[in-house]
């Protein structure tokens, strides 16, 4: 008995320490976060491992993970005796036949079950399954966060290259306006033409503002999405494969199969395996429900310490205790009916999650089928966006040589200039929305 007892106080033991590993491994990863100098530019993997270390979403997935441990410890325990110590003072101004005023007694109880047939184990293994769903739940935190970021970090980049777009425009609008004014005042233009060039000039400025303002909105997001405190703002470092792209109009294709990216889909997606973990657990409970209706035998002793008699005749401590033991068989006869339809129940319950994990491998082929299409429309937007720009530019630099000599009119020039400013801006949101559809790919593949 004190050994089985040293074995419980192990038990409570272990789980604190889990706790306090668990709690030390979340200290380490702030740790390890507070590494990358935030002063600096960042890169895209450098924010996706301090969102992996700080995001609050992450750090309670880890904590459930670590509750779901302590419950494994839980269901081990149950093949271990329960002892229990029960003191007891008792205080009378009634003295009956045989008792004092004042009467103590001390007890020692141990309970054992010696046969469930097998309820333990099954309780074992449900609680390795429930682990399983919440670590399938993990994954998906983690995947979801990790495309979050990407998405936040490919829109900041974004706003910023528009930025730098809208600025370029305006600056040639500007200089456009100066040139018609000076070709006004020469008597080659009239006002009315004035007064076009400066509309222009100011729906350029109106739209600067406009993704200016959509900058602060995106560089307040990425910090948010990274678990960094309010206020704290990152500066970051552009993806190489752009101006690649620029230079070159390279992209790099994807070259698997919409019925290959399916098939790894349901290979590695967590929510399948949740739902596979979940199965388990149910048929395990399915099990178990089974076995309610089975005999228990468990095992009892009672060792009891008449502490009043003691204390008073200091005589033979032997004469003052005594002690029990017995086993007890409980079979249940009649509950009315609550065990069957205890069984009735998860069977449905199996019934529904099978129905709903159907359900979700449609969904998962449907959403790879719908963010390969959305890739692949990416792709072909690049390849006309780079063409549209070049022969934009090209166009510009024709009309506007033309309009400085005089052999053009205004309303040629800025048509020109609407295009080209029109190509540049797709040209960007093209490029960034290929790459946020190549992780919504590999997020619905569960490959991030």
């Amino acid at each position: 008995m004190i050994k089985t007892a040293r074995s419980n106080r192990h038990l409570r033991l272990s789980a604190s320490w889990l706790i306090i590993a668990i709690l030390g491994i979340v200290s380490s990863g702030w740790l390890i976060a507070e590494e990358i100098n935030l002063k600096r530019p960042l890169n895209l993997e450098q924010c996706i491992a301090i969102a992996l270390e700080k995001s609050s979403d992450i750090k309670n997935a880890k904590l459930n993970l670590a509750i779901d441990e302590l419950q494994i410890k839980d269901a081990r325990s149950n093949y271990f005796p329960e002892i229990t110590v029960n003191g007891r003072y008792n205080f009378s101004d009634k003295i009956d036949f045989g008792f004092e005023k004042e009467n103590y007694n001390a007890t020692v109880t141990g309970r054992y079950t010696i046969w469930d047939h097998g309820q333990r184990e099954i309780n074992l293994a449900r609680a390795k399954v429930d682990k399983e769903v919440a670590e399938s739940r993990y994954e998906q935190t983690k995947q979801r966060l990790v495309f979050d970021v990407i998405q936040a970090y490919y829109n900041l980049l974004k706003a910023q290259k528009l930025v730098q777009v809208d600025e370029k425009l305006l600056e040639q609008s500007r200089g456009n306006t100066e040139m018609i004014r000076a070709f006004r005042d020469a008597g080659k233009l009239i006002e009315a033409d004035v007064a076009t060039a400066e509309v222009r000039e100011a729906n350029d400025e109106l739209n600067l503002i406009n993704d200016q303002n959509a900058v602060e909105i995106a560089m307040a997001e990425l910090p948010n999405l990274m678990g960094l405190d309010t206020g704290i703002l990152v500066d970051i470092l552009d993806d190489p494969d752009y101006e690649r792209y620029i230079q070159t109009g390279f992209i790099e294709r994807e070259k698997m199969s919409v019925d290959d990216a399916i098939e790894t889909a349901l290979k590695n997606r967590p929510e399948i395996k949740e739902y596979e973990a979940t199965i388990k657990s149910l048929e395990w409970g399915l099990t178990l429900a089974k076995l309610q209706r089975w005999p228990r035998l468990t095992a009892e002793y009672d060792y009891n310490v008449y502490l009043d008699e003691y204390l008073r005749e200091r005589e033979n401590f032997k004469n003052f205790r005594s002690w029990n033991a017995l086993a007890v068989l409980t079979f249940p006869l009649f509950d009315g009916g609550v065990s069957k339809r205890q069984v009735q129940k998860v069977e449905t319950q199996l019934e529904q999650i099978r129905e709903d994990s159907s359900k979700l491998e449609r969904n998962i082929a449907l959403e790879v089928h719908q963010a390969y299409l959305n890739l692949k429309r990416a792709e072909k937007a690049l390849e006309i966006s780079d063409k549209q720009v070049r022969d934009a530019q090209l166009s510009l630099e024709v009309t506007n040589g033309r309009f400085e000599q005089g052999m053009g009119i205004l309303l040629e020039l800025l048509d020109a200039q609407a295009a080209y400013a029109q190509a540049l801006t797709s040209q960007v949101r093209a490029f960034y929305d290929y790459k946020i559809a190549k992780s919504s790919l590999q997020r619905a593949m569960g490959e991030l």
